[in-house]
């Protein structure tokens, strides 16, 4: 079966790679596959233009990876310096140990905690007590604050959900982003009680994982395997027996269309297909993304970097939102004599000033920089917002009533590598059987 993909990401080429292995004909289209994923070396220092890692507790990358033959170039966090600094009033506060996503599963690193005040405590300690509810789909602000009070909010949900999904935890949907919790306020009232009784003894691996070498091993791979044509695709119709694409100024047949370009770009496309499934897909707001990474002389940075990094609070927030120590977490990618900062906003047009003189408030270095480099990501974070559940079903179900077409991606049941990598498995495999 000659099948066409539309979108050369992580979720494409993986899409590609199990329907070769398959013994179909994929042809991938997009003029940079990759994506936001890759790789670069400065000084020595191997640097990311995207994501740095995975979940280790979500399988689907990994063995994609040991599937490729990459799986003696995976390496984990240096779990050793596993802690994460938040921004309070000025200061670096250290997150409590024992923190499950927005849930304390420690009593002791939490009263000791200089983060959150008394009242919130309390309100953390008591929240064991709460009865089992069912209620509707509603932001993620509205559902840690009835938990654990507003503060919590703050200086937890909102910092550690900004750098994953780059936006408000106003409009994101806890059912959506926060599914298990969700599943645990509805079985047992507390989602700490939830947490305590599911948490799971741990394996003795890594909270995070990557390539030793750097994602862009990853695509390398994928692309590699895959036939890719690096052109955009303008145009999709019904053809006599499948479809038609139109994309290097000439019309092309295939059996079978893949749409793995991303809500807001698939949305145009499948607009004179079908009216209402493009609506939904244009529905899905988009945050854009920016990293910087600086690299100095270690001996111009006074800070011990006795972590994984630092997260900035909208309350206090400047320029950076987040903010990764590479030598601290990944402890092969960055030699000893340097201190490599990989600064994250969801400003895609943050200049380098701005970036810069809030690390060097931030880090308290006097110092210029031996390398920089930017990545601007423009419209690349899909926003689980509130609603998202049922829009997304109402959009499987219509996309699945076409025939011979597919709708994968980062915008529909998880925005990490290994979600986009298990959706794209599951589309081969219903392609292949049918």
């Amino acid at each position: 079966m000659k099948i066409a993909i539309i979108g050369g990401g992580i979720s494409g080429l993986s899409c590609a790679f199990y329907l070769n292995q398959a013994g179909h004909e994929p042809v991938v289209f997009d003029p940079h596959p990759g994506g936001s994923i890759g790789t670069i070396t400065i000084e020595d220092c191997i640097l990311e233009t995207g994501p740095e890692s995975w979940l280790a507790s979500k399988p689907w990358a990994e063995q994609l990876i040991r599937e490729l033959g990459l799986g003696d170039q995976i390496a984990g966090s240096n779990d050793a310096a596993r802690r994460t600094y938040v921004l309070r009033h000025g200061h670096f506060v250290t997150l409590p140990e024992g923190l499950q996503m927005v849930a304390p599963t420690k009593v002791w690193p939490v009263i000791e905690s200089q983060l959150f005040s008394w009242r919130t405590k309390l309100r953390m300690g008591t929240e064991i007590f709460r009865s089992p509810k069912a209620l509707p789909d509603r932001s993620v602000s509205q559902f840690v604050a009835e938990h654990f009070g507003e503060e919590a909010v703050a200086y937890l949900a909102e910092p550690l959900l900004a750098g994953v999904y780059g936006g408000s935890p106003d409009e994101l949907s806890a059912p959506a982003v926060l599914p298990k919790f969700v599943e645990y306020e509805q079985r047992y009232g507390s989602i700490v009680v939830g947490t305590m009784r599911d948490k799971r003894p741990s394996a003795g691996q890594s909270i995070f994982k990557t390539l030793r070498r750097g994602m862009g091993t990853l695509i390398e791979a994928l692309v590699e395997r895959a036939a890719v044509v690096p052109e955009r695709v303008e145009s999709v119709a019904p053809g006599e027996a499948g479809w038609m694409l139109f994309a290097g100024g000439e019309w092309i047949a295939f059996d079978h269309v893949v749409l793995a370009c991303g809500a807001n770009h698939a949305a145009p496309l499948v607009a004179p297909l079908e009216e209402r499934l493009a609506e939904l897909l244009a529905s899905v707001s988009y945050s854009s993304s920016a990293i910087w990474t600086f690299g100095f002389r270690r001996e111009d940075v006074p800070h011990p970097l006795d972590a994984f990094g630092f997260l900035v609070p909208r309350a206090e927030r400047q320029a950076i939102m987040a903010c990764t120590w590479l030598g601290t977490k990944w402890a092969e990618r960055v030699p000893g004599d340097k201190a490599v900062f990989r600064c994250f906003s969801t400003n895609a047009e943050v200049s380098r000033e701005a970036m810069l003189d809030d690390l060097n408030r931030l880090m308290g270095i006097s110092s210029a920089p031996i390398f920089e480099t930017a990545h601007r990501w423009p419209d690349s974070m899909p926003q689980y917002s509130v609603g998202h559940i049922a829009r997304v079903a109402e959009m499987d179900a219509r996309a699945a009533a076409i025939p011979a077409f597919s709708l994968i991606g980062n915008a529909f049941h998880g925005v990490g590598i290994p979600d986009c990598v298990r959706l794209a498995k599951e589309a081969a495999a219903r392609i292949g059987a049918g």
